[in-house]
């Protein structure tokens, strides 16, 4: 038990070296569990990530999707939407995930039990995702 808290504590202060080096350079996101990228022009979409599940009604209408990160599974694994869609990822599962683009155009780090990431897709394209804890939790959204 001991030797999975070291790696989950291990992981977690990688993912927040990281997101500090990336965000001194003045491309991604704060660290901490509410983050926003406010982007430059030459980013196609913004990001976002909050610690409070009660908002998904206002986000979970048509224009913004809604994909549950559950037990190991994207639900919907794979979404088309038409470009400027704003995507939300709600966890519903047990343990904490991350939603991460096979091109690191996004990462949302860490998102515990109960909290949501969003990111707007304005680019027409293919993206896959992950969850970086993982590896076996997969998924794609398609962008028209």
């Amino acid at each position: 038990m001991s030797e999975q808290l070291l790696r989950k504590f291990a992981l977690a202060i990688l993912i927040s070296s990281l997101s500090f080096m990336v965000a001194g350079c003045g491309e991604g996101n704060e660290s901490g569990t509410s983050k926003t990228n406010a982007g430059s022009s030459s980013n196609n979409a913004q990001t976002s990530a909050t610690s409070t599940a009660g908002s998904n009604a206002a986000q979970g209408s048509a224009e913004s999707p809604q994909i549950e990160m559950d037990d190991d599974v994207f639900k919907p694994a794979q979404l088309t939407i038409p470009a400027g869609t704003k995507v939300t990822w709600v966890n519903k599962g047990k343990k904490a995930h991350t939603v991460v683009s096979a091109d690191k155009l996004f990462d949302s780090g860490l998102v515990n039990v109960g909290e949501q990431f969003s990111y707007q897709f304005n680019t027409p394209g293919t993206y896959s995702i992950r969850c970086s804890p993982h590896p076996k939790m997969l998924g794609q959204i398609v962008v028209q």
